[in-house]
C-alpha cells in the first residue's frame, strides 16, 4: 500500500528492535577523526617536509599517490598532519634545523 518492500519493513523492524530507532547509529569507523596515513607514511611526510618545507598540500598528495599509491583528500591530509603536530610553523622549524645540519657537514 505504501510502496515499501516487505524486506525493508523487516530490516527496519530489526534495526528498531536493536537500537530503539529505525536509523542505525553512525559507524565508529567512519568520520573525520579516522587516521588515514600510517605512522611510517607520516614519518616519510616529516622527512619530505624537512627537505622542502614550502610544499603545498596538493604537492604532498601527488607525492603520496606516486610514491605510496595512496589517494587522500586535502582535508584529510591536513587533519592528519595537525593530529601529529605537523603544523606549518613546526614544518618550517624542522626545515631550518635540517638546513643547518646540512651546512655544518
Amino acid at each position: 500500500m505504501l510502496g515499501i518492500s516487505q524486506a525493508s519493513m523487516y530490516r527496519w523492524e530489526a534495526i528498531f528492535a536493536e537500537y530503539g530507532d529505525v536509523n542505525r547509529p553512525p559507524s565508529p569507523i567512519r568520520g573525520q577523526s579516522l587516521r588515514i596515513l600510517t605512522c611510517a607514511l607520516m614519518t616519510a611526510c616529516e622527512e619530505l617536509f624537512a627537505e622542502e618545507s614550502d610544499l603545498y598540500l596538493d604537492e604532498v598528495i601527488t607525492w603520496l599517490g606516486l610514491t605510496h599509491d595512496i589517494i587522500v583528500l586535502k582535508a584529510t591530509l591536513c587533519q592528519n598532519l595537525k593530529e601529529v603536530g605537523l603544523t606549518r610553523k613546526t614544518l618550517h622549524k624542522m626545515a631550518a634545523e635540517h638546513n643547518k645540519v646540512l651546512h655544518e657537514e
